[in-house]
């Protein structure tokens, strides 16, 4: 198969990339695949390299990276986990053997999130992607369906594909937009044990009041139904997007991998515009992720975005309490998965950028005084009795802990 590589620059100028070919699978359904750029966009004065860890603007030829999937990282995160997956394979009724990667990219096109399409020929006619806001409520219903039993014809399909096909994850959500922008619609999932849409909203208003530049957000009601909008960070004002790589993609990390929020510290040097910046931001995000509870930090939830100003860590998402009131976070604090002490945390600052002792102190106190408020924001949001009982638990016994 041979796909090309489109990029939407962020004056919504798209230009011809490069060109991905991949092998027919082996009998053991195994996928070995190349990029390589064209010549004009590495002559473009605008080009920059898509993956800047793993591939360097050069004329070289770059064997795919990934284990068997015919193609690197950074394509892959143009597509969705879970959710959107089974939509692509339910709208195009695809069998196993289809669902390989170049395969579904091919049929993802230009609906992906990030700002890379694929083509197998002729160039793509973007649009912004997603349905309008006012299918809200129509939507949250169809996912609801959708997710329970797959019950919706093929007209409802066509909607919820719309919306829906490309957000990463494993939750119902999809695609919305309106006159002031584009949004993540994140909804309830028939498999929820509490109000998971009104807790990480909770959670993102407290990242917020804790210092950390989260993505906006707002919690909305849809009848007896709750919705959280979570703006878009790919595109911009002006319409053209920034592109995006996942520190999974940057670190090779696949399958079951044992990673630390350091490793991250260690791309953001080597690849951030401004690292000190983005590694203090990395720092308190890591705190604030402690003492919330997000145990669920792995490495698809951190990004470095394309802008003007070169590659930046991204705005924080996904800020989620500890739903599965798990005892270990996906990424190591120091050495241990477990949740730290208020000497690791200190010990840890020198790996961000914060060589003073006082200095990261003063953030983790910060942090500390913002997290304590978490009663008056799970009331806001109208978070239940039961939940703000069992989750709250969670986050007193953390907070006492970051001050031990």
């Amino acid at each position: 198969m041979m796909l090309t590589v489109w990029l939407t620059l962020p004056a919504s100028e798209v230009v011809k990339v490069g060109e991905l070919a991949i092998d027919d699978p082996d009998a053991k359904g195994a996928l070995e695949g190349q990029f390589r750029y064209t010549p004009e966009y590495l002559e473009n004065p605008k080009a920059f390299p898509l993956d800047p860890l793993h591939l360097p603007l050069s004329a070289d030829i770059f064997d795919a990276d990934r284990p068997h999937a015919g193609v690197h990282g950074v394509f892959e995160d143009s597509l969705p986990d879970d959710w959107g997956r089974r939509l692509l394979a339910r709208h195009y009724k695809l069998g196993r053997k289809d669902q390989r990667i170049p395969q579904l990219l091919r049929l993802l096109g230009t609906q992906g999130l990030g700002a890379l399409s694929y083509m197998e020929k002729g160039r793509p006619d973007l649009k912004t992607t997603g349905v309008p806001l006012r299918h809200l409520q129509e939507l949250v219903l169809l996912a609801e369906r959708f997710e329970q039993d797959g019950a919706v014809d093929d007209d409802e399909l066509s909607l919820l594909f719309q919306a829906g096909s490309s957000p990463g994850g494993a939750r119902p959500k999809a695609l919305v937009k309106d006159e002031s922008g584009a949004y993540l619609a994140k909804f309830a999932s028939a498999r929820d044990q509490l109000d998971v849409v009104s807790l990480e909203a909770t959670a993102m208003e407290l990242g917020r009041r804790a210092g950390i530049e989260t993505a906006d957000s707002r919690l909305l009601a849809l009848g007896s139904r709750k919705c959280l909008l979570v703006k878009r960070f790919d595109i911009n004002e002006a319409g053209g997007r920034n592109h995006l790589v996942s520190m999974q993609s940057l670190l090779k990390a696949d399958g079951y991998y044992y990673a630390s929020y350091r490793d991250l510290a260690e791309v953001i040097r080597h690849v951030s515009a401004l690292p000190a910046q983005d590694l203090h931001k990395l720092y308190r995000q890591m705190v604030f992720n402690v003492m919330i509870g997000n145990t669920d930090d792995h490495l698809k939830n951190f990004i470095m975005l394309h802008n003007d100003e070169g590659w930046r860590l991204s705005p924080a998402f996904d800020l989620v309490p500890n739903i599965g009131f798990n005892r270990e976070h996906v990424l190591r604090i120091g050495l241990d998965n477990r949740p730290p002490d208020l000497e690791t945390l200190l010990q840890e600052a020198g790996h961000f950028g914060l060589k003073r002792r006082q200095q990261a102190k003063e953030v983790v106190m910060e942090v500390h005084e913002a997290v304590l408020e978490w009663p008056a924001i799970f009331t806001a949001n109208k978070v239940s009795a039961k939940d703000a009982e069992s989750i709250g638990r969670d986050i007193s016994q953390r907070l006492k802990k970051c001050l031990r």
